[in-house]
């Protein structure tokens, strides 16, 4: 049996073993594992121990623990992600704007993969949010809705699982960033500018033009990140 390496508490331990086991395994997302009994026989520590390792693993979302029945794997989830980032933030640690040039460089990206994967009805669907965000009252929740959604639908269209959760990961520290930016678009032009911009990104989907997609996102951000700093106090 490998020794707990230094250093590592006994929970530790079994969270690693743990960990490997799903690996070593080849376990899918639902498949179960050994349950408490078990993993402490094989591991030589007792079931509190193990108990307490599931329970860390699954905050994690490495597993899910539920009463009564045996451990399974976890499918990826952003929040496991958006908990530590949005601590990260709170204490300091990174910055907004640091969060938006992240944002940035993950949308630009995602997009132009989008222009490259998308079916025929993600951008069509694309194209219908990007119109009723056209026509939807200026600065109102349905018109912040559909940009959240049109953003989504871009995300879901590039196929990578990776990038759409950590750009899901960051949605919680961004939160009030989406009506802040509408706040900052006071006028009729400023309104039909954005509006514009949004047709531009479904419009090069559509043509499948990954690289004028990621124009098209650029001039996005860069406009609405200048708007907040301009419209901040002081």
């Amino acid at each position: 049996m490998p020794l707990e390496q230094p250093d590592e508490t006994r929970v530790q331990y079994v969270m690693r073993r743990v960990a490997e086991h799903i690996g070593h395994e080849r376990l899918r997302v639902g498949d179960e594992l050994p349950g408490e009994t078990s993993f402490g026989e094989r591991l030589g520590v007792s079931r509190p121990v193990v108990r307490e390792a599931f329970g860390a693993l699954s905050a994690l979302n490495i597993i899910d623990t539920c009463n009564g029945r045996r451990p399974r794997v976890s499918a990826l989830n952003s929040r496991t992600l958006s908990i530590p980032l949005t601590h990260a933030v709170r204490t300091e640690q990174i910055s907004v704007a640091q969060v938006w040039e992240t944002r940035r460089c993950l949308e630009t990206q995602i997009i132009a993969l989008a222009a490259l994967r998308r079916t025929d009805v993600e951008a069509l669907r694309i194209r219908e949010l990007a119109e009723a965000m056209a026509v939807a009252e200026r600065g109102s929740d349905a018109l912040i809705g559909f940009d959240i959604a049109l953003h989504k639908a871009i995300a879901t269209a590039a196929r990578n699982a990776l990038m759409a959760n950590m750009l899901a990961s960051l949605e919680p520290l961004l939160n009030a960033a989406v009506p802040a930016a509408w706040r900052t678009r006071h006028t009729d032009q400023d309104h039909a500018v954005v509006m514009a911009r949004h047709r531009d990104l479904a419009d090069s989907i559509l043509r499948r033009d990954p690289e004028a997609a990621r124009r098209a996102m650029e001039a996005h951000f860069d406009r609405a990140v200048d708007a907040l700093l301009e419209d901040a106090p002081g």
